[in-house]
């Protein structure tokens, strides 16, 4: 079934990245004539999904579909396979069914342990989606560049997610999971397969960032953090590591490994599950299926105020932090793939 799906979808597509109907790469010539730079090749993914795709939500399926083809395109031009898995059909929808797009870099020695790298590539209606998401599915892209010719102890698994947003209805305790959520469909897979998930990560909002004071709030009164013994920062100029407090151990690794790359300033933030708000991303998914997992986040509209919004779009933006958030991502995912 995903090696039909494979050949139908990508063809078409391939062909026209190859003509450049999907491409930024126009944009990136202007701006460098040397070899593209982290922070170049972050801004031309994003470019690319909000100006040749910003209507990739539930309204427009099909430029929905283009979107993802174009992502798949990029983990090809990396030489890696990808599987296109569908999510489920809805009832009385004559809709077509949305892709997962996967791909995978077997690991070396334990391929059998999986980290996930999760990023949703929809949109909510009315935004281009820069920073929600097509930010995160950049900095995936970009974690997938440098890890496609090293392979690492444990498989590296990118999944890059349809239907976040406007997926139906929510849960009564409001934590966004649905029937429509590509995640849950890649998260029950995992579980009736018996897979080793180590950790998953949901890259969910990485470009916006402030040096003004008190530009940072939290869904929660600032005491709550001082009782849980945290310090939480009132400017918005860091990355925050936000899961519940059973992935406290996930957490403080990530905080370790992605602080000592020294790059950018990181938050750790494990919070008591009643807090419903760190449930509204793709990792929430994971949780209910028994995995480890945290989402890295901006901390979207605790900040940004074009969450949601029309003005959510590439010139609000920090590529220079978002590069930075990649480096020491890229360090994270080595500690979790390493076995020692």
């Amino acid at each position: 079934m995903r090696s039909k799906l494979i050949v139908g979808f990508l063809i078409p597509l391939l062909a026209c990245t190859l003509t450049g109907c999907a491409s930024g790469s126009g944009e990136l010539s202007h701006r460098s004539n040397s070899a593209p730079t982290t922070e170049a090749r972050l801004w031309d993914d994003v470019h690319t999904l909000t100006t040749k795709f910003p209507n990739r939500n539930a309204t427009d399926r099909d430029e929905l579909a283009k979107a993802g083809g174009w992502i798949a395109n990029q983990f090809v031009a990396m030489g890696l396979q990808v599987d296109l898995a569908p999510t489920p059909a809805l009832p009385l929808s004559d809709r077509p069914q949305d892709m997962n797009i996967i791909a995978e870099i077997p690991g070396t020695t334990n391929p059998d342990e999986i980290i996930v790298l999760g990023a949703h590539y929809d949109t909510e209606v009315n935004t281009p989606g820069a920073d929600d998401n097509a930010s995160g599915v950049a900095v995936m892209l970009e974690l997938a560049r440098r890890f496609a010719n090293n392979p690492q102890p444990r498989t590296i698994r990118f999944i890059a997610f349809a239907n976040e947003e406007n997926s139906n209805s929510a849960d009564a305790a409001g934590r966004g999971q649905s029937n429509g959520m590509g995640s849950l469909t890649t998260a029950l897979s995992s579980k009736m397969k018996g897979e080793h998930i180590i950790a998953m990560l949901s890259l969910e909002m990485l470009g916006y960032f402030s040096d003004e004071p008190n530009s940072q709030s939290y869904p929660f009164p600032p005491e709550m953090g001082e009782q849980l013994g945290m310090t939480l920062p009132t400017t918005a100029n860091f990355i925050a590591i936000v899961g519940r407090t059973n992935d406290t151990p996930l957490i403080a690794k990530l905080a370790q490994s992605m602080s000592e790359a020294g790059t950018i300033s990181v938050v750790a933030a494990p919070l008591p599950p009643m807090i419903t708000a760190i449930y509204r991303s793709d990792h929430a998914n994971y949780w209910m299926q028994g995995y480890p997992a945290a989402m890295i986040t901006d901390t979207s509209e605790y900040r940004n105020p074009h969450y949601h919004k029309p003005g959510d779009s590439i010139d609000t933006l920090d590529f220079e932090r978002m590069a930075a958030c990649a480096v020491s991502l890229e360090a994270a995912v080595r500690s979790l793939t390493s076995t020692h």
